[in-house]
């Protein structure tokens, strides 16, 4: 099943108006509401508010960096989201980069895949209630168990792009996120994540700028459009 997101909140809108916008969207066919987390909005909140007044939206993260919460505090999130939520609920969780891991939060950014590996493990389990002790290589947790336990399990998703990555995003998740590929690229990355599970979901973010201005289009930059996920 094909669905369109739309990647919230939007740059111009503090989170206390995004409703109306939340209308527009809604009443053009989007299906889905994403948000990201680099060093504006945190990407929970603005899902928990347009959760309230908009209901019927699939929620999602693209992405959760694998680094900056500790494993139990992303379950915990990742809980309370599906909780509030009246819809599906995709975690999507991903190495981010050096810059936003060590410039801007201050952490080593090493051994990304298996940071993210053992984060989407953790999580999983963790989100059913099961008491969890986990000793990998990222991190040792011991004994934590979840008190409120979602009634619908969110899904787990994986920032992929390369073919380390993306055949995880089909082991240890329900599909992968694609990012920054031309439509010739898709082709050639899927495979990676239908070889490891041919159930698992793709998630591609779109840049676009909605306009037909096409002088206007082809001067603006990659980070001013607006990004879809779908």
């Amino acid at each position: 099943m094909s669905r369109l997101g739309s990647t919230i909140p939007l740059d111009s809108t503090p989170l206390a108006g995004q409703r109306e916008q939340l209308d527009d969207i809604a009443a053009s066919g989007f299906t889905d509401l994403w948000s990201a987390e680099a060093s504006g909005a945190d990407a929970f909140t603005p899902l928990v508010a347009a959760s309230v007044s908009h209901p019927s939206f699939r929620l999602g993260t693209a992405i959760i960096p694998a680094y900056p919460r500790s494993p139990a505090l992303m379950t915990m999130s990742a809980a309370a989201l599906a909780n509030v939520a009246h819809s599906e609920v995709v975690l999507g969780i991903g190495a981010s980069s050096d810059v936003i891991v060590e410039k801007w939060n201050g952490l080593r950014f090493h051994a990304p895949y298996q940071r993210v590996r053992d984060v989407a493990t953790f999580v999983r389990r963790a989100l059913t209630g099961e008491k969890v002790d986990l000793v990998c290589e990222s991190f040792s947790i011991n004994r934590f168990r979840l008190d409120r336990v979602p009634k619908r399990q969110p899904k787990i998703m994986i920032a992929a792009l390369r073919p380390g990555m993306l055949p995880l995003a089909g082991t240890v998740a329900d599909g992968a996120i694609v990012n920054w590929l031309s439509p010739a690229d898709v082709h050639r990355v899927t495979p990676y994540v239908f070889e490891a599970n041919p159930q698992a979901d793709i998630v591609a973010r779109l840049f676009v700028v909605p306009s037909r201005d096409l002088t206007a289009v082809h001067c603006v930059r990659p980070s001013d459009g607006l990004s879809r996920p779908t």
